[in-house]
């Protein structure tokens, strides 16, 4: 029997919230929510689209654009502090699982997916099943200079800036495939004039308050499900320290650091971690 593991495009509304939405996969199977990070020009297709098909050959798929990125809609009045923004994201994730169907998923985040993520953990912690997180943000610490950068990229909006930003994200961008490509094409989503009316004041909420999203021990220790954690041992963008951080902290949770890879794992190391998220998520045993 073939399985249709196509992507495909949705409108779907939850909770009051509109989430342009990509879709892959039998809705009859386990769901895995899909949760992209927040470099300027990031959408559900820049992080997840190559990957989405493998999954969707045992999952439902479901990636939706971040309220703020992408073509997903803003509510009025926009979210005024970082914090206001997430919420607004977990409203939406879970509208999304309501208008769906779903009562429980599986869920990867990204960056400020992964903290995103852990906003939604601590909840609705009976709608999430097993969690994975990539090169996570919620932890204290410096930010790093190429971090410190990309929340400044709206200052200075120059082609020449946003490719040293992207680069900064890739282990070895000389040798990363297509990566002309994703510097042209997110760009031009970047410097859309529609998207900067809210990405300049969004990027800047995280610039002022990005500390507020670092998840307390208090809570991460109460945390029930089981976590498998990525992080890439050349990330430049969240230090490794941060994946430290939680693997200490949280209840039931494994850490794998992946050599040569920086801070786009699923894109750099996806040969390694589809067989393990599969294995974790029960998609296949050892």
């Amino acid at each position: 029997m073939t399985i249709d593991t196509s992507v495909r495009e949705e409108k779907i509304m939850g909770r009051g919230l509109t989430s342009h939405t990509l879709l892959a996969g039998d809705p009859s199977k386990p769901a895995v929510l899909l949760l992209h990070g927040a470099g300027p020009g990031a959408h559900a297709g820049s992080n997840w689209l190559h990957l989405m098909p493998d999954l969707a050959e045992n999952f439902f798929v479901i990636a939706p654009d971040l309220i703020g990125f992408g073509q997903s809609v803003i509510p009025e009045p926009w979210p005024d502090n970082v914090m206001a923004w997430i919420g607004t994201r977990v409203d939406q994730c879970f509208g999304l699982l309501d208008t769906l169907g779903i009562d429980k998923a599986h869920v990867v985040g990204n960056s400020m997916g992964g903290a995103l993520t852990l906003q939604m953990m601590s909840e609705e912690p009976d709608r999430i099943d097993r969690v994975v997180l990539m090169g996570s943000i919620g932890a204290p610490g410096p930010k790093t200079p190429e971090l410190v950068r990309l929340l400044s990229f709206y200052s200075d909006p120059r082609p020449s800036r946003y490719r040293q930003l992207m680069h900064s994200f890739a282990y070895d961008p000389d040798k990363f495939e297509g990566m002309e490509e994703i510097v042209k094409n997110r760009y031009k989503i970047a410097t859309d004039p529609e998207i900067m009316k809210t990405a300049v004041k969004m990027i800047d909420s995280m610039k002022q308050g990005v500390d507020t999203l670092n998840m307390p021990p208090s809570i991460l220790c109460k945390l029930p499900h089981r976590v498998l954690i990525f992080h890439g041992r050349q990330d430049r963008i969240v230090p490794l320290d941060t994946s430290l951080y939680l693997i200490e902290h949280l209840k039931h949770a494994e850490l794998y650091v992946l050599d040569r890879s920086g801070h786009w794992s699923q894109l750099e190391r996806w040969d390694v971690m589809r067989p393990m998220l599969e294995i974790h998520f029960g998609a296949r045993s050892f």
